[in-house]
Formats: C-alpha cells, sequence, structure tokens
C-alpha cells in the first residue's frame, strides 16, 4: 500500500463548510431567530445555534468524507461511525475511566467488536462492547471548535483535548487519534451581536498560542511510551478569517505572518497542523503502527 502523497483535506469540501457556517451565523444573528425560535437578541441566538452543534457537524461531514477518500483509496475496507452523512450512531469507546461516545470512528479491515469483560481498574465489571481487538484497529477522530470567546474557553478546551486522549490511551495504548479543531483568528463582536449585526473584533486571537500548544499535543510515534499517551497522531488546526468575503482558511505559516496574525519571528511550525496533508499522514500513521 502507499503512503500518502500530499493531499488535501478535500480544502474544496472544508471551503463549502465554512462558507456555510458563516451564512448559518450571520443568519442568526441578524435576524435574531434560530429553527423557528425568536430569541431577545442576536448574541442569543448565535448561542443557540452553536450548542445544537449544527455548525460543526459540517466540519464533522468533510473530515469523514477525506478520511473515506483516503482509505478507499489504498484499497482499505472500513466502517464510519457514524456514517457518512448522518449524525448518529455514535460509537462509544471504552477508555480507562469511562465509555464515551466519540465524534469519529473508523473501524478498518477485520475490525469487528468483541465484547470482553473489564477485569481492572474503574470499570472493572463491565462489558466493553467493541473490544480491545477491534478498537486498537480503529482510528478516533475528535472534531471541536471555537468560534467566539476564544481567550475565555481557551483552558477548558484544552483540558478535555488532554484529558480525551489519556481516558482511552490508558486502556488502548496503540489506539490510532486525531483531532481536527476549527479556530475563528477573529472573535465576533459580542456588543455588535446583542444590537443583531455581525461585526468582527479588531484584533487578533492569540493564535500563536494555539500552534504552540497543538504542536506539543501531535505526532505520536512512539506508543510504547506513557509518556506521549496525551498526544494525537495529528492534529488539524483549521484557522478561519470569517471577517472576509469569502472566509480566508489558513494553510500555511507564511500566510499567517503575511496577514498579521503571527509575528514575523514567531518560530512554531504549522505544517503539520495544516488541513493540508492531514488525512494522507494520520492514515499512514495507522499503518505503521
Amino acid at each position: 500500500m502507499r503512503k500518502g502523497s500530499p493531499n488535501l483535506m478535500k480544502l474544496y469540501l472544508l471551503a463549502e463548510a465554512i462558507s456555510e457556517i458563516k451564512d448559518s451565523m450571520r443568519h442568526a444573528i441578524t435576524t435574531a431567530s434560530y429553527r423557528g425560535r425568536t430569541y431577545e437578541t442576536g448574541l442569543e441566538a448565535k448561542t443557540g445555534l452553536i450548542r445544537s452543534e449544527t455548525l460543526i457537524q459540517r466540519i464533522h461531514e468533510t473530515a469523514k468524507l477525506s478520511i473515506h477518500e483516503e482509505l478507499a483509496d489504498r484499497g482499505l475496507i472500513h466502517v464510519i461511525h457514524p456514517p457518512i452523512g448522518r449524525r448518529s450512531p455514535e460509537q462509544n469507546v471504552w477508555g480507562f475511566l469511562k465509555k464515551k461516545k466519540q465524534d469519529l470512528v473508523i473501524t478498518v479491515g477485520d475490525a469487528e467488536p468483541e465484547p470482553e469483560l473489564i477485569d481492572a481498574g474503574p470499570l472493572a465489571g463491565d462489558t466493553d462492547e467493541l473490544g480491545r481487538h477491534a478498537t486498537e484497529r480503529s482510528i478516533v477522530v475528535g472534531v471541536r471548535s471555537q468560534l467566539s470567546s476564544v481567550a475565555k474557553n481557551f483552558d477548558t478546551l484544552m483540558e478535555r483535548t488532554f484529558a480525551e486522549t489519556l481516558n482511552l490511551r490508558f486502556r488502548h495504548p496503540r489506539l490510532v487519534m486525531g483531532e481536527v479543531y476549527l479556530l475563528a483568528v477573529k472573535d465576533y463582536d459580542e456588543q455588535a451581536m446583542k444590537g443583531n449585526r455581525t461585526e468582527w473584533k479588531e484584533s487578533y486571537n492569540d493564535v500563536e498560542r494555539y500552534i504552540s500548544i497543538f504542536n506539543s499535543m501531535a505526532g505520536r510515534v512512539n506508543f510504547n511510551d506513557p509518556i506521549d499517551f496525551y498526544k494525537y497522531e495529528r492534529c488539524a488546526l483549521l484557522l478561519v478569517d470569517f471577517s472576509t468575503e469569502p472566509p480566508k482558511i489558513y494553510s500555511t505559516i507564511d500566510e499567517l505572518r503575511q496577514d498579521g496574525i503571527v509575528s514575523q519571528d514567531f518560530e512554531q511550525d504549522y505544517s503539520e497542523l495544516s488541513p493540508i496533508s492531514f488525512t494522507s499522514s494520520l492514515v499512514d500513521a495507522y499503518l505503521d503502527r
């Protein structure tokens, strides 16, 4: 089987999804409504829209289609949970502390469920309905987003991202995991949203901080080293400027420097976090494992 060439994470699909997200945000904010419900302000309607998870499902679909085509191109039989075009059923994966429904679980090849009784740890006595064999021959991908109030939610979001891998890896150290994280480089202006207007703050979010954090949490190679249990095999940090028309998706550090989103002397590499080659390198990691 071939190694993945520098393939795109279906950037044309990603661009469509991002444009749809912006249009949905604009409609909710300017009409102060969502799904037939009228809110007092556009800010409240935006909150309702985000909490519904309708927006992030567009990124879910892009990731599913990209991974599906990558695996199919290599001749690998696979099943995606939830299936393409559907939000459910999500697949539970049993970790060390708890079982949890995962955003995307791709079982590959002969990874048929083999239920087994858990005999140690906090879940001792419970039945792992997927089983170690199927779990460790799967790819698990988390999909998250932060479109507003980025600074306020940084700690909570990073803690969740960090904890996700540890819970699963203490039970399944060989498990291949990826993370797709959509980040707005500029926040929507909350005061404007209260007046049902879509405007953005002038300053950029601390994108350098996110690049540094995700670089430290990606690129796991040695699955035998417990020190690296918190790392993902591959992360895609989707950096988007929603204030432009159409929204601008960044794919290189030079583009970020050119627009002043990161400083000229910022030394962190963005190439391993770019949506470019995300799916191909994730599948490479799986095959190497």
